[in-house]
């Protein structure tokens, strides 16, 4: 027993000395894990920041083009430290590098042109504060009423994509349930392909009419000048960008067929409504096919597509119609004008009240006005600012997800169906004879035309 208590108390500081050293080493390692999910926290604050977009800095006129939100985006945007956050990203704000220069440049330029001109004079230049005062409210009301109105924009222009994605999604799924009659239906599936297709396309070519640059986050932008963009001189890269897309999404480059349907795609005047009529044609052969002798028929199912297609048609109509129409250009340049002045003023007031520290009291609050009157001016062009790219993908994904459900039999079709039919099924007996027949329709055609 005395000789094991003697090797337990030798062994006793060998010990101690190992625990000292693994906390210290625990502690170094939580010091090291603290650091490293600080710097992993700034970088997604960063990215959050830009929308996404690593390489969007290009250009300061570049919008930022926020994503899709989703359960990770809404937890980092209620975060207790959004603040914090705010505050440590500061300097890649679009909206601050955008009036960084010249206008908060010239700002700080008279403002610290002045301070020293008063610290030197025998008699300063300065003004009371009710002419920067008094005007202020109709400022603030003029601002906040461009702000009020390009939020609205952005709001219609997002329910306007929202009503695209819900019809693009009710038309694939009409298309592949009704066109074809059973699985052996060759004819019936190849136009129900089409019009998956063009409306996949539809959205794609949209983004492309509506926006400069395609809509994309890291495109041509990095590529072609935004001026060059506005020139039109980035015509050659934006048709290849699209043909990409297209194929990437649409078109098989490899099948003949849709080979032609793509070049006429790309080359046509008037993209989306080429698509539409695509659809049109592809929906009206099928449907066609599907009813034989029975032309009622046909008006019934062309009628069931037809106002998905008009919903379509309406949606991009009101898109161009936001896109081509500001806000009345009046009240944006009788704005900057009145900021301009009333920022540039600002120092003469404050300088009796700050002294040396005008320059950066004349900054902070005009980065306060001016930011907030760029931020207006930004979503006033809502296709500019909202993810069309993601709405695009998201059509794609909807429209492919329900094609391979049809290609893998998922989907029952008409003639399928292990039903008795008892009866007419369009028509009820005694009014059948009250619609013209298929030969009858075909006669009055040609007396129509003649």
């Amino acid at each position: 027993a005395a000789v094991a208590l003697k090797r337990a108390m030798l062994r006793r500081p060998a010990t101690r000395a190992a625990t000292l050293v693994t906390r210290r080493w625990s502690s170094t390692t939580s010091e090291l894990g603290f650091f490293a999910r600080w710097g992993s926290e700034i970088s997604k604050w960063i990215t959050m920041e830009k929308g996404g977009q690593e390489k969007r800095r290009a250009s300061r006129g570049q919008p930022t083009r926020d994503q899709n939100f989703d359960h990770e985006k809404w937890s980092m945007h209620k975060d207790p430290r959004r603040h914090v956050r705010h505050f440590v990203t500061w300097g890649y704000s679009a909206a601050t590098q955008r009036i960084l220069f010249p206008d908060l440049a010239l700002i700080f330029s008279t403002s610290t042109a002045l301070t020293a001109y008063n610290c030197l004079a025998e008699v300063p230049m300065y003004m009371p504060p009710e002419p920067i005062v008094l005007p202020s409210v109709a400022l603030g009301l003029l601002i906040t009423f461009r702000t009020n109105t390009a939020n609205m924009r952005y709001n219609e222009a997002r329910c306007l994509w929202g009503e695209i994605v819900n019809t693009s999604r009710d038309i694939t799924r009409i298309a592949l349930q009704w066109m074809p009659q059973s699985k052996d239906d060759a004819f019936g599936k190849a136009q129900a392909a089409k019009v998956c297709r063009m409306t996949k396309a539809f959205s794609i070519v949209l983004k492309y009419h509506l926006t400069i640059d395609g809509g994309n986050p890291d495109g041509t932008r990095m590529e072609v000048e935004r001026d060059d963009l506005i020139k039109g001189e980035g015509g050659p890269i934006l048709k290849k960008e699209l043909r990409d897309e297209l194929i990437q999404y649409c078109f098989d480059p490899n099948d003949p067929e849709q080979l032609i349907e793509l070049d006429r795609c790309v080359e046509s005047s008037h993209r989306p409504l080429w698509t539409i009529q695509q659809m049109c044609t592809a929906s009206h052969a099928g449907i066609w096919a599907r009813c034989g002798d029975r032309p009622d028929r046909a008006i019934r199912d062309a009628h069931l597509l037809e106002r998905h297609f008009q919903r379509l048609c309406g949606a991009m109509g009101a898109c161009e119609r936001v896109h081509k129409t500001p806000i009345p250009t009046a009240f944006t340049r009788h704005s900057s004008r009145f900021l301009t002045v009333w920022c540039n003023a600002m120092p003469l007031v404050l300088w009796p009240i700050v002294g040396n520290c005008t320059p950066l009291a004349a900054v902070f609050v005009s980065w306060a006005m001016l930011g907030t009157e760029d931020i207006g001016v930004q979503v006033e062009e809502p296709f500019d600012v909202l993810p069309l790219f993601q709405y695009t993908q998201g059509i794609a994904a909807t429209c492919d997800g329900m094609a391979k459900d049809a290609k893998a039999e998922q989907i029952t079709l008409s003639l399928d169906l292990d039903v008795e039919r008892t009866g007419p099924q369009i028509l009820a007996n005694g009014y059948a004879d009250k619609f013209p027949t298929h030969v009858e329709m075909l006669s009055h055609a040609k007396v129509a035309r003649a």
